[in-house]
């Protein structure tokens, strides 16, 4: 995973720090659990992928505009 990765999952303040990347949030306090990058419940900034067709939308939102 990359820092552009991360930032387009909603993670906006994301950064690279020596060999290791740090997770960040403007939005909540953003963690990493058993690897995987998580927003906190409600944040506005989460995202998922789309149930119809794979692209990234707002979490609030089960298929994108093309799908739903």
């Amino acid at each position: 995973m990359t820092v552009k990765d991360l930032k387009r999952r909603g993670f906006d303040l994301s950064e690279r720090d020596g060999g290791s990347l740090r997770v960040r949030c403007s939005q909540c306090d953003a963690l990493v659990i058993n690897g995987v990058a998580c927003h906190e419940r409600g944040c506005p900034n989460a995202v998922h992928v789309c149930a119809g067709c794979g692209e990234i939308i707002p979490a609030n939102r089960k298929y994108c505009s093309m799908c739903g």
